[in-house]
C-alpha cells in the first residue's frame, strides 16, 4: 500500500461524540443505504484498506462497523482526547476523520494525506475549508505533547491547539468537511429522516 512505502499511518474514525444537539445517536442515522458513520469509514478504506479503527465510546452497532474498536482513554475530553487515544494506542501517525462526515470522499482523504506525506516535518497536517478542520487530517506522534498539555490545561478546542502550534493546513473543498450536528444539518446534507419503529 502506498502509505506504507512513505510512512506508517493508521486510519481512524472518531466515534465518541454524544450527539447532544442531534437528540439521538447521529452516527446510527440511515444514509446512502447504510449508516452515517459508514461514509468516513468507506473513504478511509478506499485509501488504506480494511484497517480502519474506530476510537471512542459508542453504541455496539457503530463499533461493529469498523475493522477494530478502541475505547476512549480520555472520556469527556472531546476530539482532542480521541486523537490522543489514537496516538497512544498505535504509536504512529494517524489519519483522523470524525464519524459525522456525510460528504467525505476518498479523493479528499488522498488530498490531505498527500500533503502530509509531502511535509514530513509537520506534527499535524489538517484540512482547511478555509476554516481549520481539526477532525480531518494527519497527526504524528510529535503532536502528542502539545495536545496533552492543552488537554491538561482544559483547552479542549482542538483547532485552537493547531492554530497556536502553527501546524500545516491543506486546502479542501468545504463540502468534504461538512459535519452533521443537528437534524436540520442532516436534511441539508441529503440524509433522510429516520423511519418510525
Amino acid at each position: 500500500m502506498e502509505t506504507e512505502v512513505n510512512e506508517r499511518v493508521r486510519p481512524v474514525v472518531l466515534v465518541g461524540g454524544r450527539s447532544r444537539r442531534f437528540g439521538r445517536d447521529k452516527l446510527r442515522e440511515p444514509f446512502g443505504g447504510g449508516l452515517l458513520v459508514d461514509r468516513p469509514i468507506a473513504a478511509l478504506r478506499g485509501v488504506f484498506g480494511a484497517c480502519v479503527a474506530l476510537v471512542g465510546d459508542c453504541d455496539a452497532a457503530v463499533a461493529a462497523r469498523g475493522d477494530s474498536h478502541h475505547a476512549d482513554r480520555f472520556p469527556g475530553r472531546g476530539p482532542i482526547g480521541g486523537v490522543l487515544t489514537a496516538l497512544d494506542e498505535f504509536g504512529c501517525a494517524v489519519f483522523v476523520l470524525s464519524g459525522d462526515l456525510p460528504c467525505v470522499t476518498e479523493a479528499g482523504v488522498r488530498s490531505v494525506l498527500g500533503a502530509a506525506l509531502a511535509d514530513p516535518g509537520a506534527a499535524a497536517v489538517v484540512a482547511a475549508t478555509p476554516r481549520v478542520e481539526p477532525c480531518f487530517g494527519v497527526y504524528r506522534p510529535a503532536s502528542a505533547g502539545a495536545l496533552r498539555r492543552a488537554m491538561e490545561q482544559g483547552r479542549l478546542e482542538l483547532w485552537r491547539v493547531i492554530e497556536g502550534e502553527g501546524w500545516a493546513t491543506v486546502p479542501l473543498a468545504a463540502s468534504e468537511a461538512v459535519n452533521v450536528n443537528s437534524v436540520e444539518e442532516a436534511e441539508r446534507a441529503g440524509m433522510g429522516r429516520r423511519e418510525a419503529t
